[in-house]
């Protein structure tokens, strides 16, 4: 039997996060993007990340397309001007109520990327998801650094003491990256050891597409790959992954309103 302890400890809010390369033909995308849709739905994950996203000048953005698809909100993250005609970055699609939301950009030696921030409210608990693409095409250490250091720099000043979750595609080796951002942990283990993965695109060591995630803040329960089955006329491929994390330290959504309402103490 269990006791009235066990019994009244809350249960803490868990949060499915999927991590995804769409196929990068657009015939690729229009033959499997209804297939594409389904696979998604039935996994149900609370935030998508999309990366390498293309947007035409009046075309549509196949991320965005997903989210409408799925009915989440779609946030498109680019570091290109809104006039060029054709911008590229990645997108976040969420089920979750945002909070808040802001934007960086990452500096590396030649171009920025962008950067993207959201605060969630996961079960009136709040988080801070940030969506980032650290390739800067000057890939050398120093570059990777210089990014990560920006990276860094921006969430000490917006995450407001909240758990805090990194989602991207880091051309950084794993040993590298999880130094550059201390106090977070990869969802994947020993992610150069898995066999066909979808995060390396060129063979080399680099740590590839993850979720990562604040150690005194997440559980790690489960990573699960996504993988399109095999169609009449294709092969089947992998999208990416997907990280269910379980918050071991929530902030209810009304904390800071409550403290704000509380009478001062002289």
């Amino acid at each position: 039997m269990l006791s009235f302890s066990v019994l009244a400890e809350p249960t803490m809010p868990v949060i499915k996060i999927a991590s995804l390369r769409l196929p990068a033909t657009e015939s690729g995308w229009t033959g499997n993007r209804d297939r594409i849709a389904a696979l998604m739905e039935e996994l149900h994950a609370d935030v998508i990340v999309v990366q390498d996203v293309s947007q035409a000048n009046g075309g549509s953005n196949p991320a965005c397309w997903l989210g409408s698809r799925l009915k989440y909100s779609c946030d498109f993250i680019s570091a290109d001007r809104p006039s060029q005609p054709d911008r590229h970055g990645h997108a976040v699609l969420s089920r979750l109520t945002t909070l808040e939301d802001a934007v960086t950009l990452l500096h590396g030696d030649l171009a920025p990327s962008a950067a993207g921030m959201q605060r969630l409210e996961l079960q009136r608990a709040r988080l801070n998801l940030y969506a980032a693409t650290m390739r800067p095409a000057d890939n050398t250490p120093i570059a990777r650094g210089h990014q990560a250091a920006d990276l860094r720099s921006w969430m000490d000043a917006t995450n407001d003491g909240l758990p805090s979750l990194i989602v991207g595609d880091f051309a950084a080796p794993t040993e590298e990256l999880v130094r550059q951002l201390p106090g977070f942990q990869p969802a994947r283990r020993n992610p150069s050891m898995r066999h066909g993965d979808a995060r390396s695109r060129n063979g080399n060591d680099e740590h590839g597409m993850d979720v990562l995630y604040q150690v005194r803040s997440f559980a790690d329960i489960r990573q699960q790959p996504i993988e399109l089955p095999a169609g009449d006329s294709s092969e089947a491929q992998r999208l990416g992954g997907m990280a269910t994390l379980r918050l071991t330290r929530a902030v209810p959504a009304d904390a800071n309103e409550e403290a704000q309402a509380a009478p001062q103490t002289p």
